[in-house]
């Protein structure tokens, strides 16, 4: 798969620009506040309908106007296809070729991709909420069952937590139940997940780290680990009824998919207390590169790839592997502020320098 064109009008600062792609690398390049990264945010904003900054869609419309306009050609399955995507921050239209999609649920999948940011670093260092949504958004572009799934089960606590604010168990064993099915499916996908990616991102920091570091990833539950996923609905049920009296009295739910988390280590110790800042960069970009070959691995095309100020805070020698290592990528999107690093990626290429004439 790769991206043939993107038009953007009233984008951030974008008012009406129109760019055609390499079908293998792209490079961005330009000082700081020119566009570079929202050329990335508007190709993400086509994949899963959101920015990867803290942006909402009204955000993302062009000071001085009204609405934002997406369109996007891509090429998958042998032949070219459609995306357009138009908000005034409230109503929303989604277009995949002639079709009207309702929601954005329908969004993900259709063009997958991974993307890599300074910011990334949150992953290993920040909340366990950073790394759900990772790993959420990988299993998600690739199935798209588990977004389903992920739906009903939040849909269904906040049910639950409404009912537990107002001090009442009428209909809640029922949202319990809903609660318990989908989070049985959530939990069995993520173990999965975690160990495909686990496998993927190793060998990756391995090499990035010439055989120096072991990178380690475990997907943390209050489930036993070796629970079979048809033996989970009813575990599920046990804990919510056990912990409803508690939890009542808090006015949320404690326990389940939505508390999870992802431990990270190197060597054996934790990364968010021990590592240093470019061993957490390169546990960063390890886990992109990996569940960029996961997401590979499960839909056959090649996904798109992303990364804004690449090689951000590693050592020369990481920098270099690592975009040795991208160029064996699919179709990849660089933004960079450093011009030298042009010369960095070699073979056939498109560059865009920044601030365009007409931007």
């Amino acid at each position: 798969m790769h991206l043939r064109s993107l038009h953007l009008h009233q984008f951030r600062q974008y008012g009406e620009t129109h760019f055609e792609f390499h079908p293998t690398l792209n490079l961005i390049c330009g000082p700081n506040a020119q566009g570079k990264t929202t050329i990335l945010e508007a190709i993400h904003c086509l994949m899963i309908g959101r920015s990867f900054r803290q942006a909402t869609q009204r955000d993302l419309i062009q000071m001085g106007t009204h609405a934002f306009y997406l369109e996007a050609i891509f090429h998958k399955h042998g032949v070219d296809q459609q995306l357009r995507l138009y908000t005034n921050g409230t109503t929303r239209h989604i277009h995949h070729n002639d079709t009207l999609l309702p929601n954005l649920s329908h969004l993900v999948g259709l063009m997958q991709g991974a993307v890599m940011t300074p910011d990334d670093v949150h992953l290993v260092k920040g909340p366990p909420l950073a790394r759900r949504q990772f790993l959420d958004l990988q299993l998600a572009q690739a199935n798209p069952l588990y977004l389903h799934h992920l739906s009903r089960y939040v849909k269904a606590m906040r049910q639950r937590n409404q009912l537990l604010k107002d001090r009442t168990t009428v209909s809640i064993e029922s949202w319990e139940y809903e609660m318990a099915h989908a989070a049985a499916y959530l939990h069995s996908q993520r173990r999965i997940g975690v160990e495909a990616l686990h496998m993927h991102a190793a060998t990756f920091h391995s090499y990035l780290t010439k055989g120096t570091e072991r990178l380690s990833l475990e997907y943390r539950s209050d489930i036993p680990q070796g629970t079979f996923e048809h033996e989970m609905t009813p575990v599920y049920l046990a804990q919510f009824q056990k912990n409803r009296p508690r939890e009542m009295a808090l006015g949320y739910t404690l326990h389940g998919p939505h508390k999870d988390d992802i431990w990270i280590g190197i060597n054996g110790v934790d990364v968010r207390h021990y590592a240093s800042e470019g061993q957490q960069r390169s546990c960063t970009a390890a886990l992109h590169v990996g569940a960029w070959e996961r997401l590979k691995e499960t839909t056959t095309e090649a996904p798109l790839v992303m990364i804004d100020d690449v090689g951000i805070s590693l050592d020369s020698t990481r920098r270099q592997r690592l975009l040795d290592r991208l160029l064996s990528l699919g179709q990849l999107f660089v933004t960079t502020t450093d011009l030298s690093l042009l010369e960095s990626f070699k073979g056939p290429k498109k560059t865009f320098l920044l601030p365009l004439g007409n931007p």
